[in-house]
């Protein structure tokens, strides 16, 4: 079976459009993102509405679980930047869309085979940059989640692409940058960690929209990395009155 992985759409509706018309492209027979469906960009309930009439399985990440605070009379844990894109997402949501998005889990098990988490998948809230920081999440992935999904899971959270694997053998993580068209074969003992990036506010360098292919039979990862029209989201952004900064880091890619 074929799954499109993405996370951290963050109300961007055209990178969103473009990875969801790639995942048809190649095939993919079902969908999947790790968190992050709004936050940061303009779109929030067309970006919800869309995943949810594809039928995308989703779980919550930090703006999910923003919301969530926001409701409860607490403060979230953000800069001030998110923090005003948080509050114009709580005010656009309508009150469905914000219903469906705090329902969702904070991980998933998809067919047993692998997992969805949104940071590390030893707390939601933590990022992985590194293969230090890849190696805790590993004993969190091998010691704390089922077989045989544990050997496998996607992440998001940091908005850049990532590959991680740790051998058994010789008790090592190794990291490999990606570039689109990156495909990884999965090898049977090792544990892997694939950070699908972002839909909607890459963070590596370039204006991009990006995703992964898993492919259950091939046992492989795909990586794309996808252009989209970033001046329709960013007069978007400005149009909404949310800060400009936001329209110029998606240019910047950062």
């Amino acid at each position: 079976m074929r799954f499109a992985v993405f996370s951290d759409i963050h109300s961007n509706l055209e990178g969103l459009q473009v990875v969801l018309d790639e995942a048809e492209r190649l095939g993919a027979e079902a969908l999947l993102c790790c968190g992050d469906i709004v936050g940061y960009n303009a779109d929030p309930n067309a970006c919800v509405e869309l995943v949810r009439s594809k039928g995308v399985r989703c779980i919550q990440g930090n703006h999910e679980r923003g919301l969530r605070d926001l409701d409860g009379g607490l403060e979230p844990n953000m800069n001030p930047v998110a923090m005003e894109a948080l509050l114009f997402t709580s005010e656009t949501l309508s009150s469905d869309n914000r219903d469906w998005l705090l329902s969702l889990p904070e991980e998933l098990a998809v067919e047993d085979s692998f997992y969805l988490f949104h940071g590390s998948p030893a707390d939601p809230d933590e990022y992985i940059f590194d293969p230090f920081e890849a190696a805790y999440a590993f004993k969190s992935l091998a010691f704390e989640h089922a077989l045989p999904a544990n050997l496998l899971c996607f992440i998001g959270h940091t908005h850049v692409c990532a590959a991680y694997v740790f051998d058994p053998e010789n008790h090592r993580v190794g990291e490999k940058a990606v570039v689109s068209g990156d495909r990884f074969s999965i090898k049977p003992g090792a544990h892997y960690m694939f950070n699908s990036g972002s839909c909607g506010q890459y963070r590596g360098g370039l204006p991009l929209a990006t995703m992964c292919i898993m492919d259950t039979t091939g046992m492989t990862v795909e990586f794309r990395l996808l252009r989209y029209d970033v001046a329709v989201t960013q007069a978007k952004i400005i149009a909404a009155g949310l800060p400009p900064f936001l329209a110029q880091r998606l240019a910047m890619g950062q």
